[in-house]
């Protein structure tokens, strides 16, 4: 894990890198897109940071960067939101499992952090990994993987991205948050999944 860390210290450098990031092993764009409330006929194509939603529209809408990981063994795609957090969801977790599995990592500007896992629709990870144990961590879902894993305060989107690669087998690239990628018009998840009882309830 700490030679894991070390390849991702670049993630700690930039304090406006603030995101969700979710992984779709096996997956698809369309799936993506459609679990993510987007319109996949309406595609720009933008940097990461372009991709932030204005401050007087931010809440109205989000936006997410879906592309295909080609690092991965057996294919992934995975969707990035500057500043957004539909990811980190417990139903869009479920939703993005059904049949396969689904990982993110979210970390807020308030300093916020969350891991969420789940397999075959069910929620199977859902806390702060730096909360375990304590009281801000009570309802969390902690796996038992954890013990495994060590999380650096003092690397802490390091530590997030090497979660992802140890659970996923997805290298997460820097090129991902420099470069264009497609980027989609999404709605506020609490309005996607308006009616949906225990939507963030994992």
């Amino acid at each position: 894990m700490r030679d894991l860390i070390e390849k991702y210290a670049w993630a700690d450098e930039d304090d406006d890198l603030v995101l969700t990031l979710g992984v779709f092993p096996r997956g698809s764009i369309a799936r993506a897109t459609r679990i993510y409330g987007a319109d996949d006929g309406e595609v720009d194509i933008m940097t990461h940071y372009d991709a932030w939603v204005p401050q007087e529209d931010f809440g109205s809408y989000f936006r997410v960067q879906i592309a295909e990981a080609l690092n991965a063994a057996y294919g992934a795609v995975v969707a990035i939101e500057p500043n957004g957090w539909t990811g980190a969801v417990p139903e869009i977790a479920r939703r993005a499992s059904e049949g396969g599995r689904f990982f993110s990592v979210n970390w807020s500007m308030s300093g916020t952090r969350r891991i969420v896992e789940a397999v075959s629709g069910k929620v199977t990870a859902f806390f702060n990994p730096f909360l375990i144990g304590e009281p801000g961590g009570m309802g969390d879902v902690v796996p038992d993987w954890v013990e495994d894993v060590v999380f650096d305060i003092d690397q802490p989107n390091a530590s997030s991205f090497a979660a992802v690669e140890l659970r996923t087998g997805v290298q997460v690239e820097q090129a991902w948050f420099t470069e264009p990628l497609p980027t989609y018009r999404i709605p506020d998840p609490d309005v996607l999944l308006a009616g949906v009882e225990g939507a963030r309830v994992p």
